[in-house]
């Protein structure tokens, strides 16, 4: 049998010609292992992108999505990278994104049989045969192929060199399929009534696709008279872009308008299309269409395409998404992850999406418009919408439907977007007769100037250098998808060999036909790959490599094949990954890192994921040894190597890793030959943390993995060989030295630890010996006080009597009943354990770490009293679960995160209150968003279903860092977890951090939705939130005195912030209305519920002081306040830098040190920039210089004062004052700004040195780059 296509493309003549003569009966299906021995023609599109690899416009999978969870770096599908490549970006309309947010693509969608005859498959006009028929069905000689072989190595040929052959013509002429006239919808235009709209409410989710397709100018209402004032209320809402406004006004609408007109409701439906982000659901379009329904008015054709367009846009999405969800649950079956409650949620969401059933809505309407009289209003968009959603749907019948009312048009040109579409419809359908034939009436259309924005009248230079060809090569690269989905790789090559043909000859240019682009051959290797054949396609990639240059583009046509895009890179490791050629896949690998910056690519985590898989999988599989003997271990370089690929993405190691970076370990170390390797501290950590993880199966350490002369001996063998070759235990995590002291007292004698601790290190036993057991740690402490565990006796009366106080009492305290459990200890009476659980909890969160010890001790006693081991073992797991949640709310984290590794080292689970205390008390690091996302993400990948409280800890993490998109993602998964509702604080939550980020439109229709709950409750948190989003982020006093009345209409109090916004809101908007801001102050001063803060006074100084820019009323305001604090010297401060009167700084400093007030880095910020604005740098840096450095890897305290509660107190000798980062970017500006650059180079090495989060050292960094730096930018 022949060698596969590719692979014999690049073979030399010779050798082909004497295959030839070895397999002269051979057909070109033999030279592809097609023939009877071999599989069949690929029809079923396997992999994680099965249903469509190619899609240059639409199809299954074939546009390019969003991973739409930007937490989970979940499978990365090879067919959904090919898509991406050939994503059109100048016709569809839709942003590219990053490829490290995408998933798997959809799965495969099955073709849509006709149920009624179609006497023509489209309504294309051919006209002459092809010149090029590729992909003949006729059978081929071995000759005419291998003379195709010969051609085709000239694919990697210099630019310019002559090509020997040319491809044979087509030898069956196509007949004329017959007219679609009679698929035309009648001309009459009955009053049909419009056809209902399902509604959304509660199926509907949010996605988060690319910016879907939009239209600029729809067809222009075609009502007449004048225009109402409601009217023009929704079109400026419109105009402005702001989407919240808009929603305002159609609320408007809706309920208190009275006597609406068609003309409004379109405007309204217009208006929410165009404001519409991408991923919102259509609920409140679609609400607004059939409330005009109801009140009986009629449609017409601006309501048919407003409506149209969105649930085209939406359906795009939504077969987007659905990829996503479906690419996630086959990620965790790929490597076996068990995450039952993840999977369900996900599977529910995809129900939900599927249930929108948008594209049968969308061609009802297209229908109903048509007997409006809209067949020639319509906009091109819709067709091509149309005709998108089609080919999602393989619905050959819908397409020729929507083809036909486009041929009829004479007033536009369809794009090359249109071709495009049409032919994945035919491409889905596995139709590929009828896919030729629309790629032939697009190369003659095209020709002919028949398509939108090719025209090759001009000089063939120009027409072939210009960016039409861009459409162009789109339909040409879909061409080449359609010919391997058929079945036909011949017809693929030949379709390749036409495009480095026809402009090869400068003399000759063919601008009719495009040379092709990185994305074609990326179309290339994927159509092997999808065929099974990925030796051909990494043979292809190879040759590849071999290139000089990378495109610029993936859509930039070139004569000279360019090296691999990241694109193709995405398929090909993909692809060697699921066939288990590791060897390949390590190789290309190694290549990627290396020749990634030089040619433009990312290496994205999931590369570094996906090669550690399938590395760890081959080991697993026993890939490396003959099945049923015992295993051969690989190098110690290698399992290091795939030790430090999960270090990269933070991946814990599987069991079987573990065992094996043990014994390699142990093994080079027996050898004399370590020194060679440089290991760092973290993979000295999860060393460790591997001896550590196989310690409850040493006994049966051979069913693990069975590898010939077993190294690994033990904890003690390896903590000495480690003390040999000095490493530094002590610059370990402390929970794992801990964890590791308690394994070593737990596993061994005191006869073997005296022996271990008189060979290694003093640093090794002064981390490890422990010279009495720690009382809060010990699993079975000795308390004297208490009997001996024989007398224990647990009595349920006590418990209960005990339990009163849970978890509320108007009389009984918990240190009442923690007297009542004493006294009743004191008679040889226990508890139960959950009742001594609780009162850990309770007293964990007052801070009384001294009882939570106690009552820890004491249930160590009633679980040694247990008999049942099933029922000791659920009480042991119960305690340590709650002393999680207590340590952590007592600010114990290090106990906490022991009690934590305590539950997973004996394959437990915490649970969901334990990881959302965890999350939550996470604070003063400086990365404590980052820090909460990975043990939310432990505990996703431990199985760990999570709760409300889980869901709100860190989505309220999230908000407060701003991190919107992450937030509302989690909200969405939270809304499809079964048993979980959000609550108001959750909603609370999610529309802050819409607000922190300026998405007013989301944080509107989220506080809608909250409030419209049934379990609804009201609180002051999102009130002001939506009050500060209109008071500092989008200006707009109209918005905060609404939500300021319905703060009050819903009888919530206001709060000290309320009153500060409102101050705000009068005093920093323009027109400034100082009048009603003194009356809001006046008011606060009588309000005896709400407490004068040094807010409201910092709040009126910024208004006079730097708004007004009047000074003496700033400075006045400031004299009044009979203790100012911090808050408000910081205000006075600004004032000053403002209104640049430094020389009247010192005093006020002055001021500040005798009052005792605690100089915070935000007055020292302010100080640097008018000192540095002014031309005192030295005295800017006198400042800095006097501020402190926290604690590396601590948060900076004390520079934040309360926003509520009482005055701050005073010291007579003033605490350390701590640097923030932005104390950091203060200083970098000034000098920067005073021309001293290399003095600003040297704060960046100090700043890296204290280890801050990258993203805080890049935005510093990138001051650089700002060729006008002033400390003064950053002023109002």
């Amino acid at each position: 049998m022949l060698p596969k296509v590719a692979n014999h493309f690049f073979l030399h003549t010779s050798r082909a010609v004497a295959a030839v003569q070895n397999q002269t009966g051979h057909t070109l299906r033999n030279v592809l292992q097609l023939q009877s021995s071999a599989p069949s023609a690929p029809t079923a599109w396997t992999g994680a992108g099965s249903s469509s690899w190619g899609s240059n416009g639409a199809g299954p999978g074939g546009a390019k999505f969003n991973a739409g969870s930007r937490f989970y770096n979940g499978y990365t599908g090879a067919g959904r990278a090919v898509t991406q490549a050939n994503a059109s970006t100048s016709h569809d309309g839709n942003a590219e994104q990053s490829d490290e947010r995408d998933e798997i693509v959809s799965k495969r969608v099955e073709p849509r049989s006709s149920k009624r005859t179609i006497t023509r498959r489209h309504s294309l006009s051919l006209g002459t045969p092809s010149e090029h028929e590729h992909g003949q069905d006729d059978s081929l000689g071995v000759l005419h192929t291998v003379q195709l072989h010969v051609r085709s190595k000239h694919t990697f040929a210099a630019s310019g060199e002559a090509l020997d052959e040319s491809p044979s013509d087509s030898s069956r002429a196509l007949t004329r399929r017959n007219s679609t006239a009679s698929l035309s919808v009648s001309d009459s235009i009955d009053d049909l009534p419009p056809p209902p709209v399902p509604s959304v409410s509660g199926k509907s989710i949010p996605t988060d696709p690319a910016a879907p397709q939009s239209v600029a100018d729809p067809a222009a209402d075609d009502e007449s008279g004048k225009v109402s004032a409601m009217y023009q209320s929704l079109r400026r809402a419109a105009r402005s872009g702001d989407g919240a406004s808009v929603i305002h006004e159609v609320h408007i609408l809706r309920t208190t308008h009275k006597n609406p007109m068609v003309s409004e409701f379109n405007m309204a439906l217009s208006g929410l299309h165009e404001t519409r982000r991408p991923g919102e659901p259509l609920t409140l379009l679609l609400e607004t269409y059939n409330d005009m329904i109801r009140r009986s008015l009629k449609p017409n054709v601006r309501t048919y395409i407003s409506l149209i367009l969105a649930l085209t846009e939406r359906d795009y999405e939504v077969h987007k998404s659905i990829g996503v969800l479906d690419g996630r649950v086959k990620r965790r079956k790929l490597i076996g992850r068990q995450e039952v409650a993840l999977n369900e949620a996900d599977e529910k969401r995809i129900e939900q999406l599927k249930a929108e059933n948008n594209f049968a809505t969308a061609m009802s309407m297209f229908d109903a418009a048509l007997n409006v009289g809209a067949r020639n209003k319509f906009p091109l968009a819709i067709y091509t919408n149309l005709l998108r959603s089609c080919a999602f749907q393989a619905d050959v019948d819908a397409a020729i439907r929507v083809f036909a009312q486009l041929e009829s048009r004479t007033d536009f040109l369809p794009g090359p977007q249109v071709f495009l579409n049409l032919l994945s419809v035919y491409a889905n359908a596995n139709d590929l007769q009828g896919a030729k034939e629309v790629f032939q009436e697009f190369r003659e259309a095209s020709k002919a100037g028949r398509v939108k924005g090719l025209d090759f009248s001009a000089a063939p230079e120009a027409a072939v250098a210009s960016s039409i060809t861009r459409g162009q090569l789109l339909v040409w690269n879909k061409m080449i998808e359609a010919y391997f989905r058929g079945g036909q790789p011949a017809g693929a090559l030949r379709l390749l060999e036409t495009m480095m043909d026809s402009n090869a000859n400068p003399a000759e240019l063919s601008p009719e036909v495009p040379s092709p682009s990185s994305s074609t051959f990326s179309s290339i290797i994927a159509g092997f790959c999808y065929s099974g054949d990925v030796t051909s396609a990494l043979s292809w990639f190879d040759r590849l490599l071999q290139q000089g240059e990378a495109a610029r583009h993936p859509h930039e046509s070139s004569l000279v094949p360019p090296r691999p895009d990241q694109l193709a890179w995405v398929v090909m490791l993909d692809f060697l990954a699921q066939e288990g050629m590791i060897a390949d896949l390590n190789r290309l690998y190694d290549i990627l890192v290396e020749c990634a910056p030089r040619d433009g690519l990312e290496v994205r985590r999931l590369d570094h994921t996906l090669v550690l898989e399938a590395n760890v999988n081959y080991l697993q599989s026993g890939a490396i040894s003959t099945p049923g003997a015992k295993k051969n271990a690989p190098a110690f370089k290698d399992v290091l190597r795939l030790v430090q690929l999960a270090n990269k993405v933070n991946v814990s190691l599987s069991k079987e890793l573990a065992v094996l970076y043990l014994h390699t370990y142990m093994s080079t170390c027996n050898r004399g030959n370590m020194s060679q390797y440089a290991i760092s501290l973290r993979e000295h950590e999860a060393l460790l943390s591997s001896a550590l993880a196989v310690l409850s199966a040493e006994t049966d350490m051979e069913q693990i993995i069975t590898i010939k002369n077993y190294a690994y001996k033990g904890l003690i063998p390896l903590l000495t060989a480690l003390s040999k070759q000095n490493l530094q235990l002590s610059k370990l995590k402390a929970s794992l030295i801990s964890n590791l002291s308690d394994a070593l007292y737990a596993g061994y004698s005191k006869e073997q630890r005296d022996e271990f601790f008189g060979k290694v290190t003093s640093d090794f036993r002064i981390a490890l010996e422990k010279p009495t057991e720690s009382r809060n740690l010990s699993p079975n402490p000795v308390v004297q006080m208490y009997p001996p565990i024989k007398d224990i006796v647990v009595d349920g009366t006590l418990s209960r009597y005990v339990d009163e106080w849970f978890p509320s009492h108007p009389t009984v305290t918990i240190h009442e009943a923690y007297r009542r459990l004493q006294d009743g200890i004191a008679n040889s009476k226990y508890v139960h354990p959950s009742t001594l659980g609780r009162l850990i909890n309770g007293f964990g969160r007052v801070g009384d770490l001294d009882k939570v010890h106690s009552l820890y001790d004491i249930a160590q006693i009633v679980l040694s009293s247990i008999d049942n081991k099933q029922w000791q073992s659920q009480a042991w797991f119960q305690i340590e679960d709650q002393m999680i949640i207590a340590c952590a709310h007592a600010g114990d984290m290090e106990a906490a995160f022991q009690h934590r590794d305590r539950i997973t080292s004996n394959g437990g689970i915490p649970s969901p209150d334990a990881y959302g205390s965890l999350i939550e008390c996470v604070k003063d690091t400086t990365d404590d968003t980052s820090n909460a996302m990975a043990l939310f993400s432990d505990a996703q990948m431990l199985g760990c279903t999570p709760n409300v409280y889980l869901y709100n800890t860190i989505i309220s993490k999230l908000a407060k860092a701003r991190k919107a998109d992450f937030a509302l993602e989690l909200f969405q998964q939270m809304k499809a977890t079964p048993g979980v509702r959000p609550s108001s604080i959750t909603y609370g939550a999610v529309i802050a951090a819409c607000a922190r980020v300026g998405d007013a439109q989301s944080a509107e229709q989220l506080f809608l939705e909250m409030s419209s709950q049934p379990n609804f409750k009201p609180r002051i948190p999102p009130y002001n939130m939506m009050m500060q989003l209109y008071a500092h982020t989008k200006p707009d006093r109209e918005r905060v005195l609404h939500y300021y009345d319905q703060l009050l209409l819903a009888g919530v109090k206001p709060s000290a912030h309320t009153y500060k916004l409102l101050i705000d809101a009068y005093g920093t908007i323009e027109p400034v209305d100082v009048r009603a801001m003194e009356g809001v102050f006046e008011l606060l001063r009588n309000n005896r519920s709400v407490v004068l803060q040094g807010s409201h006074w910092a709040a009126l100084i910024n208004a006079y002081g730097c708004v007004k820019k009047d000074l003496r009323k700033a400075i006045s305001t400031f004299d009044s306040i009979p203790t100012p604090d911090a808050v408000a010297y910081e205000s006075l401060i600004n004032v000053l830098v403002i209104n640049k009167q430094m020389a009247l700084a010192p005093s006020y400093m002055e001021k500040l040190k005798s009052s005792g007030v605690h100089m915070t880095a935000y007055i020292a910020n302010l100080l640097i920039k008018g000192y540095a604005a002014a031309g005192d740098v030295e005295e800017a840096r006198r400042i800095f210089e006097n501020l402190v450095d926290p604690p590396s890897g601590v948060a900076a305290s004390g520079n934040h004062v309360p926003h509520e509660g009482s005055n701050q107190r005073t010291s007579p000798s003033p605490s350390l004052s701590y640097r923030e980062p932005s104390t950091w970017e203060a200083m970098f500006r000034a000098e920067l700004g005073n021309g001293y650059r290399d003095r600003a180079v040297a704060l960046l090495a100090r700043l890296q040195e204290r280890q801050f989060p990258a993203a805080v050292y890049n935005r510093i960094r990138g001051i650089m780059s700002d060729h006008s730096v002033s400390p003064w930018a950053a002023s109002p």
